[in-house]
């Protein structure tokens, strides 16, 4: 009965990592057969996420969606490479309606 104890510890002990997504295929399926069986873990993993009380951000797992596209501001290589092409549009605009009167 000791080993079914400390096998039950060691479940539970994984139970954040499992929720985060960091087992190994072996642990994660271990974890996941004994879920069914087991109303204490399945109640443990229910529970919110924990404050990290050292730091003010909250510790989650991983996203496991893609990110979405988001809009972002130009860098300045974009900015001058369009300073570049807009200068030299308007130098042939004004050329051709130079040379033409």
């Amino acid at each position: 009965m000791g080993t079914a104890l400390q096998d039950h510890a060691d479940l539970r002990a994984k139970l954040n990592a499992y929720s985060a997504g960091v087992l190994s295929d072996v642990e994660w399926l271990t974890v996941r057969t004994h879920l069914p069986e087991c109303a204490a873990c399945r109640a443990e993993l229910g529970r919110p996420e924990l404050w990290n009380r050292a730091a003010p951000q909250r510790i989650s797992p991983p996203d496991s969606k893609p990110a979405r596209w988001a809009p972002t501001r130009p860098g300045w290589s974009v900015v001058f490479g369009f300073a570049l092409v807009a200068a030299l549009v308007a130098f042939g605009v004004g050329y051709a309606l130079g040379t033409s009167a």
